[in-house]
């Protein structure tokens, strides 16, 4: 399988752990592409990572602004540091990143899986240019949304139109909703040893990308690892249980816009309304952090045994900029 990166990495840490795994993995990555608001200095994080970790993977800066436009696609990244200027990617054209994603539509096929980590702007362009070519691929697995709570979920509401096409594309979607992924949190002393990582200059670099997301938000907060899900699910499908609904994007409620709603929950569903899509439903995240920590380089004389109740309840709603 061939697989494709889109990520708004920059801001939130977990996008870098989620490429962090794929790069550890092996994972065959035809390109990244990275979307909404500054990408140019997102790509610049990807090739720094890259670079780094001795792999040579294209990277394409793709489209910082919405469907409907109005987004400051040019502010500073909390992760953003001088030395970055040094790392170019293979483009900052937008247009060119939707092209490098048809491309490998084109060439692949089925073969092809793209692994969407942020907004779906890249992607609703790509259908827009050419919804033949991602109808053919296959599939999308994904973070954003939420299929149980009543809950407009931040990758989502970034660009509700570009949700509303990708969802309505006949594409195999496989979801990771903020439901399930807000239970993937650090503790305290796992953070702790994330912040301290030193054994090799990528290691260093992704702990002062940690560092850096924790400088600009409130004291306190921990590491919730939302887009790892995704990965780890391509490389072993086996670890999650999913579901699946009829599901249709919210775009007009004054209080509910950007909602991924499963109309098998509403009273007025009619069989043949929204798509259908997978969402998973239950994981161990016991094992799924645990086999996280053996992977960036955690001691396994210091690995404690995990409390079931060591995640956050699917039911807490956080702050957009949280889960962003």
């Amino acid at each position: 399988m061939k697989y494709i990166i889109d990520t708004d990495i920059g801001d939130d840490i977990d996008d870098a752990f989620a490429l962090d795994l794929a790069l550890k993995s092996g994972l065959d990555l035809v390109c990244v592409t990275t979307v909404f608001r500054n990408t140019p200095e997102r790509a610049q994080i990807v090739k720094r990572m890259c670079a780094l970790y001795g792999a040579d993977i294209p990277v394409y800066a793709g489209y910082g602004d919405t469907l409907v436009g109005g987004m400051n696609t040019t502010g500073r990244l909390c992760q953003w540091t001088p030395e970055l200027q040094g790392y170019v990617p293979e483009s900052t054209k937008a247009a060119e990143a939707v092209d490098a994603i048809l491309r490998a539509a084109r060439l692949y096929g089925r073969e092809l899986t793209i692994l969407a980590l942020g907004p779906l702007t890249n992607l609703a362009r790509a259908i827009k240019a050419d919804s033949a070519a991602m109808c053919s691929i296959g599939g999308i697995v994904m973070m954003g949304g939420d299929y149980t709570n009543h809950y407009a979920e931040w990758n989502i509401c970034c660009d509700v139109e570009a949700a509303n096409i990708v969802f309505s594309a006949d594409i195999p979607i496989t979801a990771f909703g903020h439901d399930i992924t807000a239970g993937a949190r650090l503790s305290y002393e796992e953070q702790g040893y994330v912040f301290s990582m030193e054994q090799d200059s990528y290691h260093a670099y992704l702990s002062e990308l940690a560092r850096l997301w924790y400088a600009s938000k409130p004291e306190g907060w921990r590491i919730v690892l939302h887009d790892v899900l995704v990965v780890r699910y391509v490389l072993d499908p086996a670890f999650c249980t999913l579901r699946q609904a009829p599901v249709a994007i919210e775009t007009q409620g004054i209080h509910t816009r950007g909602m991924t709603v499963n109309l098998t929950r509403m009273d007025d569903y009619r069989p043949g309304d929204g798509e259908i899509i997978s969402y998973v439903t239950a994981l161990d995240m016991r094992e799924f952090i645990a086999r996280f920590m053996r992977s960036i380089g955690y001691p396994e004389q210091n690995m404690r045994r995990f409390v079931p109740n060591r995640g956050e309840p699917a039911k807490t709603i956080h702050t957009r900029e949280e889960v962003s």
